[in-house]
């Protein structure tokens, strides 16, 4: 059996029909990674950065 070895952090999918509760790995301090919902394959980047310190322009 696998053990999770990192802290966790959980996401609940935000679709109506589905709103399910999945954990996800938390990551440092900048970083962004994005994930899909097990149940209904819905895409969400997390975590969410507050952009107030200035923008990235690509």
């Amino acid at each position: 059996m696998a053990k999770l070895i990192r802290p966790t952090w959980a996401i609940r999918c935000t679709q109506s029909g589905c709103r399910t509760l999945f954990e996800v790995a938390k990551l440092e301090d900048g970083k962004q990674q994005e994930v899909v919902c097990p149940n209904c394959g819905e895409h969400y980047v997390y975590p969410i950065i507050d952009e107030e310190g200035g923008s990235q322009e690509g």
